[in-house]
C-alpha cells in the first residue's frame, strides 16, 4: 500500500488494521448508509506485464481468451495448475501498452513466481506494480453519474473500461453498479475528494461483501488448488473460454464442459453467527458425522443485517439430503440465497 495514499485516507478518517481499512470512524452508520459508497482497494495487488510477448504468455497460461482484452474491455480469468485446479482468479486489463492482473495481495508473490516459470525465453517482464498505483472502489445506483461528473465518462456495461492518462476505470459485476479505479496518487486523491461529496466512505469488507453477493469467487491462500473453474462458477461469470486453445489444466476443464457436469457448484448462503467463517472451512450435513464434508467455504463477510454472507461450494447431491451447517455437525445453518445468474443444469 502506498504510504502517501494511506496517509491521505487516514486524514479522511480511515481506521486501519495493518494496511486494511476497517471503517471511517462510524462503522454503524456505514452499515446502514444508503446511496453510493466508496472504499480503498489496497487489499488487491497488481502485476504488470510488459514486452512484446506479454499477450502470448497470458494466452498460454490463463483460462480466458485474452484476445478479447483491449483498452475498452477487461475480463475475469483464472490461473490453474496442470490438474485444472485454480491457483488464482484474476481481473485482466490493458492500460496504455501494458497488461495488468488484479488479484488478492495475499496471492501476489506466489502468482508472480508461478507466471515467471512460464516466461523462459519470451520477451516479457513481470513486476509487482502494487506500490505504483492506488485503487478505489465505487458502488451504488448513482455511481455511474458520479463518475461521469468527475471524469467526464464512465463504463456502461460490465467488463467495459474507460481510461484517462492518469487512471483506468473498470466496470465489474454487481448490482447496483460497481467500479474499480486504478491510478496515480494525485489523480485518485482528487477523485476521492470529489466523490466523497456524494458517496459514503466505508471499510474494505463492504466491497468484498458486494463481490460475494455478485457471485464472484475469490481464491485465497487457504483455497489454492481446491477448485476447478466450474466448481466456483467461473465459466458462468465469463471467466473461461472453451475455444481459445491450451493452457495448464485445460484438458480437465474442457472435459468437464464437453463430457460431463460438475458434481459441485458454488452457492450464495447466509449464516447467523458471530464468528467469521474462513476460506476453506468445511460444511457438513446437519447432525451428520464429523469428517464427512459436503462443501467448503470460498469467502465470507459480515452482512449489515447481522450474520455472514458467504460463497460456498457444495456437492450437488447433498442439496437433497437435508440442511447444511458450517464447521461442525451442530454449527450454524446455511440458508441458501439466489445468485444473480443461473447455475444451469
Amino acid at each position: 500500500m502506498q504510504q502517501e495514499w494511506k496517509s491521505f485516507l487516514r486524514q479522511a478518517g480511515a481506521v486501519f488494521d495493518g494496511d486494511r481499512v476497517l471503517h471511517f470512524g462510524h462503522p454503524q452508520d456505514e452499515s446502514t448508509a444508503a446511496g453510493s459508497f466508496m472504499t480503498d482497494l489496497s487489499h488487491l495487488g497488481l502485476i504488470a506485464l510488459t514486452g512484446e510477448d506479454a499477450s502470448t504468455l497470458l494466452q498460454n497460461v490463463l483460462t480466458n481468451d485474452i484476445g478479447e482484452v483491449n483498452a475498452q474491455r477487461s475480463q475475469l480469468t483464472g490461473l490453474c495448475n496442470p490438474k485444472g485446479r485454480l491457483l488464482a482468479i484474476l481481473r485482466l486489463f490493458q492500460w496504455d501498452t501494458n497488461f495488468y492482473l488484479s488479484l488478492p495481495h495475499s496471492l501476489l508473490e506466489a502468482v508472480l513466481k508461478k507466471l515467471n516459470m512460464y516466461v523462459l525465453r519470451a520477451q516479457v517482464s513481470l513486476i509487482d506494480a502494487s506500490e505504483q498505483y492506488c485503487c478505489l472502489g465505487l458502488a451504488g445506483l448513482q455511481a455511474s453519474d458520479e463518475l461521469r461528473h468527475c471524469l467526464g465518462k464512465a463504463p456502461t456495461a460490465v467488463n467495459e473500461v474507460y481510461q484517462t492518462s492518469s487512471c483506468c476505470v473498470l466496470r465489474v459485476p454487481g448490482d447496483p453498479p460497481r467500479f474499480e479505479v486504478v491510478g496515480e496518487f494525485d489523480a485518485l486523491q482528487k477523485l476521492w475528494s470529489k466523490l466523497s461529496k456524494t458517496a459514503v466512505p466505508v471499510g474494505t469488507h463492504f466491497w468484498e461483501l458486494a463481490t460475494i453477493r455478485a457471485g464472484i469467487a475469490t481464491i485465497y491462500p487457504e483455497t489454492q488448488e481446491s477448485f476447478i473453474p466450474q466448481q466456483v462458477n467461473l465459466e458462468l461469470t465469463e471467466g473461461v473460454s472453451f475455444t481459445k486453445g491450451c493452457y495448464p489444466g485445460q484438458e480437465v476443464v474442457a472435459r468437464m464442459h464437453y463430457r460431463g457436469k460438475p458434481s459441485r457448484r458454488m452457492f450464495l448462503a447466509h449464516m447467523i453467527t458471530d464468528k467469521r467463517p474462513q476460506p476453506g472451512d468445511p460444511v457438513y450435513l446437519a447432525d451428520g458425522k464429523e469428517g464427512q464434508t459436503v462443501g467448503e467455504i470460498v469467502a465470507a463477510q459480515p452482512a449489515p443485517e447481522g450474520g455472514y454472507d458467504s460463497l460456498v461450494v457444495l456437492q450437488l447431491a447433498s442439496l437433497e439430503k437435508g440442511d447444511m451447517v458450517w464447521n461442525s455437525g451442530n454449527g450454524p445453518e446455511l440458508t441458501l440465497r439466489e445468485l444473480p445468474y443461473e447455475l444451469g443444469k
